[in-house]
């Protein structure tokens, strides 16, 4: 994973859950995503991220089996992750987002807002310097309104920093989507918008390899693909 965890003394203890010796799936998989050939279920892979709780501000790492399938046409593997899954983050996005805006909005400072969450200063500032760059503030204002024509523009005091005016846009976006009627687990901005576009498309943006941005033509009109 790319977001660097704490070692030795500073590290943060997170609560570990039991693994699930019996998890459930389907009775076969989703269509391939490359060639939509027919499915088989291919094992199952654990991984350990590090999720939000119910509980603003406090976080747990979690033993979470992932099931596998294979493409019987393409023979492609692949891993189907549950809603509110990211790929790809040790630190899942509520985490990211929740542990930025109290950097970037909240004014902590970097060595306080790690104190819960157990990630690195290192991670955080790479993490605030990624959803800075992650999208315009004024493209992600747009595809809200077209999402939502009911979206209006609320003025807001001047953000500190691109990386917090990414941050408010991201949450005017993930309401707007809530309000048209989109399903979601997470309760960030940060996290329903990736997430969006990760259900819908497929894409996965990384913090190093792979697309890097959000893309405001993800679907037209900057709907959701199918609905």
């Amino acid at each position: 994973m790319s977001d660097l965890p704490l070692d030795g003394e500073r590290r943060k203890p997170v609560s570990s859950l039991p693994l699930i010796l019996e998890p459930r799936r389907e009775a076969r998989p989703p269509p391939c995503a490359t060639c939509y050939g027919a499915c088989w279920w291919n094992g199952w892979r654990v991984v350990f991220p590090v999720v939000a709780t119910t509980t603003v501000g406090a976080v747990e790492r979690r033993e979470v089996p992932l099931p596998r399938a294979k493409c019987s046409c393409c023979r492609l593997g692949f891993t189907c992750y549950p809603l509110g899954f990211y790929p790809r983050r040790q630190y899942q996005l509520d985490v990211v987002a929740e542990v930025v805006a109290a950097v970037e909005i909240g004014c902590e400072s970097t060595a306080v807002a790690t104190t819960a969450s157990s990630a690195s200063p290192t991670s955080v500032r790479r993490w605030s310097a990624w959803i800075g760059a992650l999208a315009e503030v004024k493209a992600l204002h747009a595809v809200a309104a077209q999402v939502d024509p009911s979206t209006a523009t609320v003025p807001t005091p001047t953000p500190r920093s691109r990386t917090a005016a990414v941050l408010d846009a991201l949450e005017v976006l993930g309401a707007a989507l809530v309000r048209a009627g989109v399903v979601f687990v997470e309760r960030t901005g940060l996290g329903r918008v990736l997430g969006w576009q990760h259900r819908g498309h497929g894409d996965v943006l990384g913090l190093v390899a792979g697309p890097r941005r959000f893309s405001p033509a993800m679907a037209p009109g900057g709907r959701l693909h199918g609905r």
